[in-house]
């Protein structure tokens, strides 16, 4: 049985509450009913959200299909007590329990996955040639690069960041393709720069303001005062 099959069963799974709820019962019985599909439905929408990223991540070759048999199970059990009549309320809950742990499985799975597979894509990015770019274009590079260092850190990874991850991702690979990679001194003093204890204003020469001016990198050093 394929995931997505799997997911088809626990939609079947709240469609087999509701045409228990719209049955002929008491007032009383059918409020709790409702309740508890509406508990389920609320489950399963946050289920199909985690789904949707799995397969998303899948197509991309991100990660695999995740196994999904504790949602089929939940779907099995509930169907076969439903058999006898309405449900009571344990039963109900423990369906709902096993899908959301089944989510939370998934967006743990999702959310390693797309670290990974982001981060790495990111590291393929040539972003040391940012420099090489004319004004505006650098600009507008700088942004992307930042837009996708934030979908990484996403807290809360949907569909839609990964389909603005990769769209940004191919314009910046596409705007950085055949561009020379910045000159050797420059890249020596960015790490000189970034390296800690941080060098003080007398290391930092002239010739080494001017050429982060050359290429417009003093925008991004900041001065700091350790001393009196």
């Amino acid at each position: 049985m394929t995931a997505l099959s799997v997911y088809d069963k626990a939609v079947q799974l709240q469609n087999r509450v509701r045409q228990i709820a719209e049955g002929e019962v008491g007032e009383k019985e059918a409020d709790r009913v409702l309740g508890r599909v509406k508990e389920l439905g609320v489950a399963l929408a946050d289920f199909r959200t985690q789904f949707g990223v799995s397969r998303e991540l899948a197509r991309l070759g991100a990660a695999e299909l995740p196994d999904l048999t504790a949602v089929e199970a939940a779907r099995t059990a509930f169907e076969r007590k439903a058999r006898v009549g309405l449900p009571a309320n344990p039963v109900f809950n423990t369906a709902r329990r096993k899908i959301e742990e089944s989510t939370d499985t998934l967006r743990s799975a999702n959310s390693e996955a797309w670290s990974s597979w982001a981060s790495g894509k990111l590291a393929e990015l040539p972003l040391a040639r940012i420099p090489m770019l004319p004004p505006d274009d650098r600009a507008v590079a700088r942004a992307r690069a930042k837009e996708l260092q934030q979908a990484i850190a996403s807290k809360s990874l949907s569909k839609s960041t990964i389909v603005l991850f990769t769209g940004t991702y191919e314009l910046l690979a596409e705007s950085l393709q055949g561009k020379s990679d910045p000159p050797e001194e420059l890249l020596s003093l960015l790490t000189r720069l970034e390296s800690r204890p941080s060098p003080t204003l007398r290391d930092i020469t002239d010739s080494d303001i001017a050429l982060l001016r050359r290429f417009e990198m003093d925008t991004y050093i900041t001065l700091q005062r350790t001393a009196a």
